[in-house]
């Protein structure tokens, strides 16, 4: 499966993206091997038996953004582990899980200031799995928050973010197609696009779903929109137009879903007088 191989590059990514990111001011990345200060008031706050590696650390301000694998004795590949992502308050202990998926990949951090960390990853392993598009920002007096919090899966793990890809290839047929992107914003700095366009298995007929995650200029809240009319037509176009994204991943923007929305209107023809 490609996925598998993907994740295979999963340690190489995290370094290459952790050695040239642009890191915010008040923010720093933890050395887990040598650190004598952070390093032992996370593994007290983090309470499951479960966990069989710290990944990353970064602190800001007296939290910390912790990422854990865990892997059953069974697997034997990093590909499988369970990826749970903390906040951590130092002063307290206290620890809250902010999201648990698989095949974490840490993208870069997004502005404007303050910036925010994008992750991708896995809502299930083993699966037609989704991908999920996620940011963490810190917020004053309570640490890191996850953007777009989802609704919680059967066994309560939380799966916060933006739909990229509603499953792998197969579920759909070869008519489907799924476009998205992470774009720029003029107010808030950056939003999230999905759009499916495919065939309605009862009717026969096709169906445009439209979806775009972003966060209000004024508040910093998430707004998760679902898009119809003329407002779905304007959004489909400004995710498919390439010169518009901000980071990685995207895809469909060389579509032919995209090419025909972008194609300029034909001038009407002239009638003879």
């Amino acid at each position: 499966m490609h996925r598998a191989k993907t994740l295979l590059l999963t340690s190489l990514l995290l370094l290459t993206t952790l050695s040239y990111a642009q890191l915010p001011a008040n923010f720093t990345w933890i050395n887990i091997e040598s650190d004598q200060k952070v390093m032992p008031l996370v593994r007290r706050a983090l309470h499951d038996p479960n966990i069989t590696a710290i990944r990353e650390v970064g602190v800001e301000d007296g939290y910390a953004l912790v990422m854990t694998a865990s892997r059953d004795k069974e697997d034997p590949t990093p590909d499988y582990d369970t990826w749970t992502i903390y906040n951590v308050a130092l002063n307290s202990g206290k620890s809250r899980v902010l999201a648990i998926g698989y095949g974490v990949k840490i993208l870069d951090w997004i502005p404007p200031s303050p910036s925010e960390l994008a992750i991708t990853y896995y809502d299930c392993w083993a699966c037609e799995a989704g991908t999920l598009f996620t940011t963490f920002h810190f917020v004053n007096g309570t640490g890191w928050r996850a953007r777009w919090p989802g609704k919680p899966t059967d066994a309560g793990r939380p799966l916060p973010g933006a739909v990229l890809i509603y499953a792998d290839e197969g579920e759909f047929d070869e008519s489907t197609e799924q476009i998205y992107a992470i774009v720029k914003q003029p107010d808030s700095g950056f939003a999230v696009g999905n759009w499916t366009h495919s065939r309605n298995e009862t009717t026969g007929k096709f169906e445009d779903d439209v979806e775009r995650y972003s966060i209000d200029a004024a508040t910093g809240a998430d707004r998760v929109e679902k898009l119809t009319g003329k407002a779905a037509l304007d959004w489909q176009r400004e995710i498919c137009t390439q010169s518009n994204v901000q980071i990685e991943p995207s895809a469909g923007q060389d579509s032919r879903r995209c090419r025909a929305i972008l194609k300029p209107p034909t001038p009407a023809a002239k009638v003879p007088k």
